[in-house]
């Protein structure tokens, strides 16, 4: 399996397009913190206040799939690589694996130019204490579980849904119509205010305010979403038919 993972790195990491992100990123980053340096904000409100955009990376986690994917479904050399002997169990979760790994590769140059931009050009108030950065990291660190189960998500409709047009639809479909109708249906009935609050989408944005409490749950949440997701897709990649 590392061979398939060593693989699918070296074409991702051998894109430009992948670099021109990371640097567009990279720039966002940099441009929040100088925006925030110009209009005379602490180093501890802009730190919190980019807490809200937790829920933004949940969105580019179908771009990550796509990269370990998109490929393989276009050109129909899929079969080609199981024919040499290669499991479809280890195939399947290399891809989980490879995709995480490219989207953390993002995470740690992005929150790199974040916070050392934010170090460079903003001032320490009074409310940047010792226990605010913890806090954030904190915070990230479970917003970064959760991306996981988006992305173990993303895999299984990579599976089946082989285009990459829609299974970029199909992938926006399941993270946000579901917070949608569980929203309208807590209308008729309170119950469905917990299956909304379960969602990958409510989780990102409940963290990013939310006591011990919460974020321990967003943490069995995503567990949750993975234990749920990476088998569900290995399954149904074992039973495929591989064209």
């Amino acid at each position: 399996m590392f061979n398939l993972i060593r693989a699918d790195l070296y074409k991702a990491f051998h894109r430009m397009y992948l670099y021109i992100f990371m640097g567009v990123m990279a720039a966002a980053a940099i441009s929040y913190n100088v925006l925030f340096a110009y209009a005379g904000a602490p180093r501890e409100v802009a730190f919190g206040s980019a807490l809200s955009f937790l829920m933004f990376p949940l969105f580019l986690v179908s771009m990550f799939v796509d990269i370990v994917t998109a490929e393989e479904n276009k050109e129909h050399t899929l079969k080609n690589t199981i024919s040499f002997g290669i499991s479809r169990s280890k195939l399947y979760l290399a891809k989980n694996i490879s995709a995480v790994i490219i989207a953390a590769a993002v995470a740690a140059v992005t929150l790199g130019a974040f916070f050392v931009s934010g170090l460079l050009f903003l001032k320490a108030g009074e409310g940047f204490t010792s226990s605010l950065m913890p806090d954030i990291f904190l915070r990230i660190s479970v917003a970064l579980l959760l991306y996981i189960a988006a992305i173990a998500m993303g895999t299984l409709l990579a599976a089946v849904v082989k285009r990459n047009t829609l299974f970029t639809f199909a992938y926006f479909g399941m993270l946000v119509i579901p917070v949608m109708v569980f929203k309208l249906l807590k209308l008729a009935n309170h119950i469905f205010s917990n299956a909304e609050y379960a969602m990958l989408l409510t989780q990102t944005q409940v963290i990013a305010r939310g006591t011990q409490a919460q974020l321990l749950t967003a943490v069995w949440i995503a567990l949750a979403h993975i234990a749920l997701f990476v088998p569900l897709g290995l399954f149904l990649f074992k039973r495929q038919e591989i064209n």
